[in-house]
């Protein structure tokens, strides 16, 4: 994942690309055969786009997966590069220099829910479990997990 400074442009909402259709299950659909051939990069890091602008203007871009332990602390260049390269691409301009990058590993909930919400002490929530959806799903998280606690 990586962050770049912040976009003069106003970004409305998520983006992602035809290779997110390839990487996530729900995709899975007749018509996800008529994607053009990926980008060796894309079957050798799992990479797919997603783009989704801060508050403050910087976007959010990644992403790649590793699922097999050992995880190489290491990071490798390329697929940022295809990552930056497509959004630019799709968002038809020059992308501000990049802020930051990191990588992680996602727990991610292996039951029915869609996250764990623990609530440590009085006013505080902890939030985990999410995977590689919590960019997707996290503001929905979020207003819910308000809403619950409402008195």
């Amino acid at each position: 994942m990586l962050e770049t400074e912040p976009y003069p442009e106003r970004v409305t909402t998520a983006v992602a690309d035809g290779d997110s259709m390839r990487y996530y299950p729900a995709f899975d659909l007749p018509s996800r055969a008529g994607l053009p051939a990926p980008d060796p990069v894309v079957g050798r890091f799992r990479a797919q786009l997603l783009v989704a602008q801060r508050a403050s203007g910087e976007l959010t871009i990644g992403d790649t997966h590793h699922d097999e332990e050992p995880y190489d602390f290491a990071l490798d260049e390329r697929p940022f590069r295809h990552l930056l390269d497509r959004a630019e691409s799709l968002l038809g301009a020059r992308l501000p220099p990049v802020r930051r990058r990191w990588a992680g590993v996602y727990s991610q909930v292996t039951t029915s829910e869609v996250c764990v919400r623990v609530e440590t002490e009085p006013g505080v929530v902890v939030i985990t479990g999410l995977g590689g959806r919590g960019m997707t799903l996290s503001p929905a998280v979020a207003e819910e997990t308000f809403d619950e606690r409402k008195p």
